[in-house]
């Protein structure tokens, strides 16, 4: 039985990074992946890239419509979701080899399977014509990311009923769309396929869109939805659907209506991927269906650590990147790092874009000012809604706790208040910060001086 001095289950951000780095300073390194996977987890192969892909090709989409407001006369067909599914495959496939290389030049150990725990230092590789192999690790880091949370009264048919996952493979577009979930994933896919052309109604069940965000941004985000033509409920929750000859009927708690839809998409989040580790073999508990950490990421098994969406809370990959940079760190140095939650972005790219970091409500020593969307040049001449920036402040010290931008250039703009946040910035030393003109940043700026 081969020996490694870490052993990690997961190929994606976190888990990669973690091995990355122990490899360079000298330990013996396996990564452990499934075969029907790439590396790069949930993120390269069916999250973020994929999903950024298609929603480029709806911007210039998008922009093409709305080509006369340029002084352009430019005319569009119809959506082809089989060619657009050829280019984001072909992205994919570019960023795959980048990150197959980036293992090969790390020549990190790497063993193709489902890994699952025999005892607390030994796993077992399952390979899919049943053959099986047995590492040992002194220390082990669970990274197998999170798979699409089910609803009970929706099973996944990938067809009719279908996962965030499956959508991507979908190449008909469908003249009525059915999102339940409006959180990143249904505010992502809402602007993709009305963009191209579907009738789209996203259903949420809490009271605003975004509901883990600042419930003002997230009205503001609903109104501008709507006035795309979205169908937006909220405060509205699914009793049942069922699926015959093809159509998808469904019914709402509290009325006797039903809808009907050629396609529904579940989309109400993900779940920890940890079926099928065998974590009680390895004493590693468990905890609202995620693996159970400390702020340093360690199980309840001293050598044992875990990270990124297996552990719940934050399902980015950012976060789990960042994550896995700590705990190498941190098993390299002997130190204690853990992640600053508070300043880890939240991004949203759908029309308009969505970014916050830090807290997300007015409370006590809290206080929020929202910048009215008043437009500046750069919104002007793009075309396009001003900024709506809200910003929390503490008030003993002036400093920046929080914020959240709508508006073009959201999920670049935040990470000039992720440094904020981080640092403890107050508002006096970002108003000091020359801003370039015209830029959509300016709004920030001007957030900034008009606080009071």
């Amino acid at each position: 039985m081969q020996t490694f001095d870490v052993v990690v289950i997961g190929g994606g951000p976190g888990g990669m990074t973690a091995g990355m780095m122990l490899k360079q300073a000298g330990k013996s390194v396996a990564i452990i992946q499934e075969n029907h996977d790439s590396f790069g987890g949930v993120c390269l192969n069916r999250g973020c890239m994929p999903t950024k892909s298609m929603l480029k090709a709806a911007k210039v989409y998008r922009d093409a419509q709305n080509s006369e407001k340029y002084g352009l006369d430019l005319s569009v067909n119809p959506v082809d979701l089989t060619r657009l599914r050829a280019v984001a495959d072909a992205d994919l496939n570019m960023l795959r080899h980048m990150v197959q290389g980036k293992l090969t030049d790390a020549r990190i150990a790497v063993f193709r399977g489902k890994g699952s725990f025999l005892s607390e230092h030994e796993l077992q590789i399952c390979q899919a014509d049943g053959s099986s192999e047995q590492i040992r690790g002194e220390k082990i880091i669970i990274a197998t990311g999170s798979v699409p949370a089910e609803l009970p009264c929706a099973p996944f048919d990938g067809h009719s009923i279908l996962s965030s996952d499956q959508i991507l493979k979908n190449t008909d577009l469908p003249h009525k769309l059915l999102i339940i979930g409006g959180g990143a994933i249904g505010c992502e896919f809402a602007t993709l396929y009305n963009t191209f052309g579907s009738r789209v109604t996203l259903v949420e069940a809490m009271d605003s869109l975004l509901p883990r965000e600042d419930k003002e941004a997230g009205k503001t985000l609903q109104s501008t939805f709507e006035q795309q033509g979205i169908t937006v409920k909220t405060g509205a929750a699914i009793k049942s659907i069922s699926v015959e000859a093809g159509t998808v009927h469904v019914h709402y708690d509290g009325s006797c209506a039903t809808e009907e839809f050629d396609k529904v998409l579940v989309g109400i989040g993900r779940t920890a991927n940890i079926a099928g580790l065998n974590l009680d073999a390895a004493g590693v508990a468990t905890e609202q269906g995620a693996v159970k950490v400390n702020e340093m990421m360690q199980t309840t098994v001293p050598h044992i650590y875990a990270l990124g969406d297996v552990i719940g809370g934050m399902t980015l990959a950012h976060a789990a990147e960042k994550e896995g940079y700590l705990l190498a760190q941190n098993l390299i140095q002997g130190t204690r790092h853990p992640l600053d939650h508070r300043a880890v972005p939240r991004v949203v790219f759908c029309h308009p874009e969505v970014a916050a970091v830090g807290t997300h409500e007015a409370r006590a020593g809290i206080k929020a000012f929202t910048m009215p969307q008043a437009p500046n040049g750069r919104a002007v001449v793009d075309k396009v809604a001003p900024a709506f920036v809200k910003l929390f402040i503490e008030e003993d010290t002036s400093q920046i706790a929080g914020a959240i931008i709508i508006g073009e250039g959201a999920t670049e703009m935040i990470h000039e208040m992720a440094v904020a946040v981080e640092n403890r910035l107050t508002l006096e030393q970002i108003g000091k910060t020359v801003h370039a003109h015209p830029t959509h940043s300016k709004n920030v700026l001007l957030a900034v001086q008009h606080f009071n």
